[in-house]
C-alpha cells in the first residue's frame, strides 16, 4: 500500500512539473510574439501568467517536500527524483520570470517607439571574437536587424526549453546530455546580438545614431536586457538537464564545484 501511495505522489509531482513547463513555454512564446509585434496586450498576459507559474512552482515544491518527509525510508531513484524536483521547478519558474521580465521591458520601451522600427543605420567597423572582421555583415545594422537576431535567439532558447521538458517527461538521459551541449548555440547567438548592440552604443556610432533618432540608444539598452533574459533561459535549461541526469543515473552525481557530470 505504501508503494502505491508513493507512486501516486510521484506521478502527481511529475504531471504538475510538466504542466509548469507548459505554462512557462506559453509565457515565453507570448513574450517573443510581443518582441515581434509590440503587442502590449500580450505583454500583460505574460505578466499575469507569472502569478500562476509562481503558485504552481510552490505547490510542486511543497508536494516534493511532503513526500520526502512522510514517505520514509526512501532510496535510489525515488530519493534522487524528489530531492531534484525543487531545483527543477525553481529553474522553470525562473524562466517564467525571464519571460515576464521581457514583457515588462517591452512595456517600458513602448513610449520610446518614435517610429514602428528605427531605420537608423550603423556600419560595424570593429571586429570581435564572436564576429571577426572578415565575417562582418556587408549591410549596415538597423534596429530591425537586431530585433530579427533577438527573435532567432529567442526561438533557439524556446526550442531548448521544449526539448528539456520532453527529456524530463520521457526520462531521456541521452536527450538531456544533448540539450546541455546545445546551450552553446544560445550563448553564441547571444554574444553576437550583444556585440551588435554594444557597437551601436559606442561613442563613434552613438552620436550619429542620436542625430537620426533621439530615442534609439534608450531602446538599444532595453533590447540588450531582453537578449540577456533569453540567454538565461538556456542556462536554466542546462540546470534542469543536469538534474535529470542526476535522478536517472545512480552515478550521475553533480560535482561539488558545479561542473556538469556529463560531457
Amino acid at each position: 500500500m505504501a508503494r502505491a501511495v508513493l507512486d501516486q505522489q510521484l506521478h502527481e509531482i511529475t504531471t504538475r512539473t510538466i504542466r509548469l513547463g507548459t505554462l512557462v513555454d506559453k509565457a515565453l512564446e507570448q513574450a517573443l510574439q510581443g518582441v515581434q509585434s509590440g503587442n502590449q496586450a500580450l505583454c500583460g498576459l505574460v505578466i499575469t501568467a507569472d502569478v500562476e507559474i509562481d503558485k504552481l512552482r510552490a505547490e510542486v515544491e511543497q508536494k516534493a517536500f511532503q513526500s520526502l518527509t512522510l514517505q520514509q525510508p526512501l532510496a535510489g531513484h525515488d530519493l534522487r527524483f524528489l530531492s531534484s524536483i525543487p531545483s527543477i521547478v525553481s529553474d522553470l519558474e525562473r524562466i517564467g520570470d525571464n519571460a515576464a521580465g521581457i514583457a515588462k521591458l517591452l512595456e517600458r520601451m513602448a513610449p520610446l517607439q518614435a517610429r514602428s522600427m528605427s531605420q537608423t543605420q550603423i556600419t560595424p567597423s570593429v571586429a570581435s571574437p564572436s564576429r571577426p572582421q572578415k565575417e562582418a555583415p556587408a549591410d549596415p545594422m538597423t534596429e530591425a536587424t537586431i530585433v530579427t537576431a533577438i527573435l532567432a535567439l529567442g526561438s533557439e532558447a524556446r526550442h531548448l526549453l521544449q526539448e528539456t521538458m520532453r527529456a524530463f517527461a520521457q526520462s531521456d538521459t541521452q536527450a538531456a546530455r544533448t540539450i546541455w551541449q546545445e546551450d552553446d548555440v544560445v550563448d553564441v547567438r547571444y554574444h553576437m546580438v550583444r556585440h551588435d548592440l554594444m557597437t551601436m552604443l559606442t561613442a563613434m556610432h552613438a552620436i550619429p545614431a542620436l542625430q537620426q533618432d533621439s530615442l534609439v540608444l534608450q531602446r538599444m539598452t532595453y533590447w540588450l536586457w531582453i537578449a540577456h533574459n533569453l540567454e538565461r533561459v538556456g542556462d536554466h535549461c542546462t540546470n534542469v538537464c543536469e538534474r535529470i541526469v542526476f535522478f536517472l543515473e545512480s552515478d550521475g552525481m553533480i560535482k561539488p564545484d558545479g561542473e556538469s557530470p556529463f560531457v
